[in-house]
């Protein structure tokens, strides 16, 4: 619920500024809401059912993010961050049992 409250409240943030055509600061808000969740996913002192709330919803910043990259032609862009997204998230996933 925390992670879901968060994701949401950054991504109504970048909506405000979509309206507002400030297209920076609505890349900058999707980018830092993607990154933030990315970054509690990868830390091993973060609780596991954090890490797991967080592995869940990450799809949520990161389909917000390829519909404005879209948007504004920058697919490569969005490649980069959905391939990181993929090896980060295989790496530190907190669903497999540790050996």
């Amino acid at each position: 619920m925390i992670v879901a409250n968060y994701i949401e409240s950054g991504l109504t943030t970048a909506r405000y500024y979509e309206k507002n055509h400030c297209v920076i600061l609505q890349e900058l808000y999707l980018r830092r809401t993607f990154h933030e969740i990315l970054n509690k996913l990868c830390d091993s002192l973060i609780h596991c059912a954090i890490r797991k709330q967080c592995i869940t919803q990450l799809y949520k910043p990161l389909l917000a993010l390829k519909r404005f990259y879209k948007a504004h032609h920058s697919t490569e862009t969005y490649l980069t961050l959905e391939r990181e997204a993929r090896i980060l998230s295989h790496e530190f996933n907190p669903f497999q049992e540790l050996l």
